[in-house]
């Protein structure tokens, strides 16, 4: 039998669709994931699992649906809106008719980011994967002042696109660099999104900020979005995604990324 599982979304959706093609194949079927940016690709096809497939356009994809629908027995949507009634990968595995565990994995299985990994650990402060879209989502946090601050006891290490360019106008960049300074690196530090699910998909200790979970509550009316939305309520019996609490001071912040290093080392 033959599934294709579609996703419409941006980099953290996308992932969270990967999750049910993860278990259609455990479930016997010969699985396709169609995804929209080409930047993930390069990591989702270390996952023999699945075949991983770009498309441009969604207007494009839907002209050829009665192909797609012909050749496949099953045929699984990413929702055009999330329920936010429980983490997303466990909304389409339920979509799919499998387990709704929330647990996804991401890996790079080849030596590729091997050499980054060993001489990362020689260094003798502790290194920080930060995402740039700290910038986009900094909700009135002065980030430089944060970043001087991690400054004094760890080395910085920026992952993502560039906080002015246009997440559509990084469909060029491949994400696997990021990807390996991210398994580099001790800690992860970043806002509430994509490059957030990037790290905790590759099992990444992380540290992130929430005020973006708030804005989502306020935009969608939804409550308790602390509860389905960051890596904890993904991963819930683990203890190495830890969320900040909202609108701390910067100093509060960084105590509390120091102390997670130093459990983490």
């Amino acid at each position: 039998m033959r599934a294709a599982v579609i996703a419409t979304g941006w980099l953290g959706d996308t992932i969270a669709c990967s999750a049910a093609a993860t278990s259609l194949a455990e479930k016997g079927y010969k699985t396709t994931l169609f995804i929209r940016w080409p930047q993930l690709k390069p990591i989702l096809d270390k996952d023999k699992r699945f075949i991983t497939r770009t498309y441009w356009h969604i207007k494009l994809l839907k002209l050829f649906m009665p192909i797609i629908n012909r050749f496949f027995d099953l045929v699984i949507w990413e929702p055009s809106g999330w329920s936010y009634k429980e983490p997303f990968t466990s909304e389409m595995r339920r979509l799919a008719g499998c387990d709704p565990k929330p647990e996804y994995s991401l890996s790079l299985i080849d030596g590729s980011g091997m050499k980054e990994l060993v001489s990362n650990k020689n260094l003798l402060r502790p290194v920080i994967c930060i995402s740039r879209d700290l910038y986009k989502r900094n909700y009135e946090r002065d980030v430089k002042s944060l970043i001087c601050q991690l400054s004094k006891f760890a080395e910085i290490q920026w992952v993502g696109l560039n906080p002015n360019q246009s997440s559509k106008h990084g469909k060029r960049n491949s994400l696997l660099l990021d990807a390996q300074s991210i398994i580099a690196a001790d800690l992860f530090v970043g806002p509430e999104g994509g490059m957030l699910w990037l790290a905790a998909g590759l099992g990444k200790a992380s540290v992130y900020f929430t005020e973006h979970i708030l804005a989502v509550e306020s935009f969608n009316g939804h409550k308790e979005l602390d509860k389905v939305l960051g890596s904890k309520n993904y991963f819930p019996k683990e203890s190495i995604y830890m969320p900040l609490p909202p609108y701390c001071s910067n100093e509060d912040a960084a105590k509390i990324i120091q102390k997670a290093i130093q459990v983490k080392r």
